[in-house]
């Protein structure tokens, strides 16, 4: 590791070191927990993990041009992956240097490794809400949507949310870092909701929210119900 790398991510996946392997460099694998849907997420695979992307097979790393990393090591208990970045060390959350592409590959690695441990195989779909304004702190978002105090549950904690509507949905928390939680959704067929804050320091006034729903085996009749219930949760409407 070159002197101004730093340690982005560091985790073990409970999934075999060739699998891991593939899940990187498949194009149609990398779906499966890159990103969330849109027109272009295929094109976006394409030229970031295979025109892009430099790909030692032999020594199981996958490096870009600006220094990011992923080192893929065999573990008893699976694969460890490490992300390397180069750059600024990061700061205290809503104060100081925010990076959004750290907390898009702290997002994707946590995805990538719920969907090999929990989802093997099956097809993705997801359900996102992006920019959404965490409102002002007499009345903040993720209080109004019961998610504030899961910040100071453990991994692995239980939890379950009311909705507005007197839905509920419930799992455990499957990670956390200081601007990020995720969680398990079993009424979703073991999903996860990814949830990402913006400080107010880079989305003024407020800050702003990101949810991902990844969800797996969705029937295609069903995508459309999915999508509604869930973004009239966090729309700032519902």
């Amino acid at each position: 590791m070159a002197e101004q790398d730093r340690v982005l991510v560091d985790l073990v996946i409970a999934a075999a070191l060739d699998d891991v392997w593939a899940a990187l460099r498949d194009p149609e694998a990398v779906g499966r927990w890159f990103g969330w849907e849109y027109d272009g997420l295929s094109a976006e695979i394409q030229q970031i993990f295979v025109e892009q992307a430099q790909a030692d097979d032999g020594e199981r790393t996958l490096s870009w041009s600006d220094g990011d990393t992923f080192v893929l090591s065999a573990e008893d208990t699976g694969t460890r992956l490490t992300v390397l970045r180069r750059g600024h060390q990061g700061a205290e959350p809503f104060g100081g240097a925010y990076d959004p592409i750290d907390e898009g590959w702290i997002t994707f690695a946590q995805q990538l490794r719920f969907a090999l441990e929990r989802h093997p195989g099956e097809a993705r779909r997801t359900v996102s809400g992006l920019g959404i304004d965490l409102g002002p702190q007499d009345a903040p978002l993720l209080t109004r949507l019961g998610l504030r105090s899961l910040g100071e549950d453990p991994v692995g904690a239980a939890y379950e949310v009311e909705r507005a509507d007197g839905t509920r949905f419930s799992g455990e928390v499957f990670f956390q870092t200081d601007l990020q939680v995720g969680l398990t959704v079993v009424e979703e067929r073991d999903a996860l909701l990814v949830v990402a804050r913006t400080p107010p320091s880079d989305a003024p006034p407020n800050g702003q929210a990101m949810f991902v729903l990844n969800a797996w085996s969705v029937p295609d009749e069903e995508y459309a119900e999915l999508g509604q219930r869930w973004t009239s949760w966090w729309s700032p409407e519902g």
